[in-house]
């Protein structure tokens, strides 16, 4: 089976646990008029700063001026603006000059949107701006000093602003202004943030600046970010030249590789974390409409870039998941659809619209993808494999039940077989191998058992969660397989039988014995 997309599975890109302000509006913005919406979809409160931000133009609206801006800037009417000036009236807005800013935890401040900026470096100066041409007028006005006589004079930093017009003032976050100053000689050095390395991420970058640049992302993904995905030296290849060249052609390929260069920095960065985490969540929902076209009407023009983005998207799905959602299971127990599993789904369900081009795909430059994903592992099922034993062990709890009894039995075989294809496979494996072995492979109606906490299903998502582990440094899975093993026993604990509870604190005790039942 050729992998491929769900053309309905970009919402995934802003399906994850993230405040909902965070999430993306391309919805709202795809609609072609504010007449039909309601006013909470076109205004959003931010009680921390106690402003109203316009969805459609990502700014602040100042107190007062609802009505003129529904007016001039989206064109409506006397009656049709009423709805919206009496919501805006519920809440209490500041005044401009009375905004309290972010401080260096809350920046940058969703909804709003990043600018390149530069910060003034002169000692004691917080002045913000956006062009080289400001900063220059700003240093001869305020500083008396000609840039001519500087061979630096600002700092790169990320700026944001609430409000537009008379209003504009720029902010950024803090703790940059203070370590720009901090770390010159004079105050005059052209220099960037900088983030000390700990020993967990010195292997993935020599040291830590503040990103503010696609081109910045850009290249810490040639640089870092693909080393971490690829998995021998034809895929590096692909990884890091053929797939960013292809990004040139196909923008939301580009969007897709920016949110996995932002999500890795993210990871390795503690300190500027939120900033990296939003401009993720940026990129993907940027890349987000093209895709789904793309999904939509794949040729040959476009199938190498639909069937590269499927990486990234996987990668990104796995990596932005929030800590409280287990992997491949729904949050709290419930039966709701897992966002955990709609990743699968991207790569089971887009069969259809990538086989017709899979045989080109296999001989062009993106080949050694294609190798990654197979439809038969080549390994034959050993009847006497002890693991297969043992999961079929407890096959008699379905006898009463075919259904259950033939999903169970089809789901244990196809993972005694992954077992075997990542022993052939070699040490360690790669997330594209232990993905492709088994999750790819089950029946939707395995998939039905699990989202209904079956405790047949569980124990076979427990044992699959060994192959994890050799995975478990993984800066977009570390630490979810003991996690994942740790839900499972909450969910197995009184729910099901002696026979099942015994095979898997075997398991557990001998995969996973830092964390003892």
């Amino acid at each position: 089976m050729a992998p491929g997309i769900d053309p309905w599975t970009p919402r995934l890109l802003t399906n994850n646990k993230v405040p909902p302000e965070m999430l993306s509006i391309a919805s709202i913005m795809a609609s072609p008029s504010v007449h039909a919406i309601e006013p909470s979809q076109l205004l959003h409160y931010l009680p921390t700063y106690r402003v109203l931000i316009c969805l459609r133009c990502n700014y602040a609206i100042q107190p007062g001026a609802v009505a003129r801006h529904l007016k001039e800037i989206h064109h409506l009417h006397h009656l049709s603006r009423r709805p919206f000036v009496d919501y805006a009236s519920g809440f209490k807005l500041s005044q401009p000059s009375d905004v309290v800013l972010p401080d260096g935890t809350q920046f940058p401040v969703p909804l709003l949107p990043v600018q390149n900026g530069l910060a003034c470096s002169f000692a004691g100066c917080a002045h913000l701006c956006v062009t080289a041409k400001r900063m220059k007028q700003h240093w001869m006005s305020v500083h008396h000093i000609s840039s001519s006589d500087l061979g630096g004079f600002w700092d790169p930093v990320p700026l944001q602003t609430f409000f537009r017009g008379n209003a504009l003032r720029y902010f950024t976050n803090p703790a940059l202004l203070i370590s720009s100053s901090s770390d010159k000689s004079g105050g005059l050095t052209n220099t960037t943030s900088t983030t000390p390395v700990s020993s967990d991420n010195r292997e993935s970058s020599p040291y830590q600046t503040l990103i503010t640049s696609d081109a910045g992302l850009l290249d810490h993904y040639r640089n870092y970010t693909y080393k971490t995905l690829s998995c021998g030296p034809e895929t590096d290849d692909v990884f890091r030249i053929i797939v960013p060249q292809l990004a040139h052609q196909f923008p939301f390929l580009l969007h897709g590789i920016l949110s996995c260069s932002s999500l890795h920095l993210a990871s390795i960065d503690p300190q500027n974390r939120p900033y990296y985490t939003i401009r993720s969540i940026q990129h993907a929902d940027q890349a987000a409409p093209a895709f789904r076209w793309a999904t939509i009407n794949v040729d040959s023009n476009n199938s190498q870039a639909v069937l590269a983005f499927a990486f990234f998207l996987v990668v990104y799905a796995l990596g932005s998941e929030s800590n409280d959602q287990p992997l491949f299971l729904s949050k709290d127990n419930s039966q709701e659809d897992a966002p955990s599993l709609e990743w699968i789904e991207i790569l089971r369900n887009g069969c259809s619209m990538l086989c017709p081009v899979w045989t080109e795909l296999t001989t062009s430059p993106l080949a050694p993808f294609t190798a990654l994903w197979r439809d038969d592992l080549g390994v034959p099922t050993n009847p006497n494999d002890p693991l297969l034993i043992t999961l079929l062990s407890i096959i008699p709890e379905y006898r009463s039940e075919l259904t259950g009894y033939y999903i169970y039995r089809d789901s244990a075989v196809k993972l005694a077989q992954a077992f075997a294809f990542i022993e052939r496979c070699g040490s360690p494996p790669t997330i594209w191998d232990v993905l492709n072995s088994w999750p790819m492979r089950v029946s939707p109606e395995y998939l039905a058992l699990l989202k209904h906490n079956d405790p047949g299903a569980l124990l076979l998502l427990a044992h699959y969660a060994i192959l994890l582990q050799p995975l478990r440094e993984e800066w977009f899975l570390k630490g979810r397989a003991m996690e994942l093993i740790d839900e499972i026993a909450q969910r197995l604990k009184g729910n099901c039988s002696p026979q099942i509870w015994e095979v898997f604190s075997v398991m557990q005790r001998e995969h996973f014995p830092s964390d003892p039942i």
